[in-house]
């Protein structure tokens, strides 16, 4: 099983910077609850649980650190998905997850324009699911994702709003 994520940055969601800050913990149990859902039939089938990260500040980071949390489950491969070299490489758990990751993929080696759009549907592409932390505003990167996953007929799980609205 193939599971991704699309999800807003820390300052859309209200969020602190830090994604291990306890205002996160909502989000984080929200996460890990999806994706225990997952291992049972990982598990029964004898397959992996890959998750895919696109490696963007908030959402994508608390993923991440999800998906490592659960290191107890040694069918979990962490897949770290980068538009470029070095992306959002001063981010405080950057050096950790690149030692958890099981891969470490950079498109391109300078950012460019559009390049997150590039990384999101390589995202779409690999996963049989979508985690999306979507506010419901049709605009901005994680609408774009959201339609690239619909577009490609990939499942998508909600973050139900009273989730993203409980630190608030």
């Amino acid at each position: 099983m193939k599971v991704g994520i699309t999800g807003h940055r820390n300052q859309r969601l209200g969020l602190p910077e830090d994604e291990t800050d306890e205002k996160w913990t909502p989000i984080q149990f929200w996460i890990i609850d999806e994706l225990s859902k997952f291992i049972k039939t990982c598990a029964d089938n004898n397959e992996p649980l890959d998750l895919y990260t696109g490696m963007a500040s908030g959402s994508d980071i608390a993923f991440a650190i999800a998906g490592v949390s659960m290191h107890y489950i040694n069918s979990i491969k962490l897949h770290c998905i980068l538009p470029c070299k070095d992306y959002n490489s001063t981010h405080k758990y950057y050096k950790f997850l690149k030692l958890k990751a099981t891969e470490w993929v950079e498109l391109s080696d300078k950012f460019y324009k559009g390049c997150d759009n590039v990384r999101d549907q390589y995202i779409v592409d690999k996963c049989d699911v979508l985690l999306a932390i979507w506010d419901g505003n049709k605009s901005g990167g994680v609408w774009s994702t959201i339609r690239k996953a619909q577009k490609a007929g990939k499942r998508i799980i909600y973050c139900p709003k009273e989730v993203l609205e409980f630190h608030n």
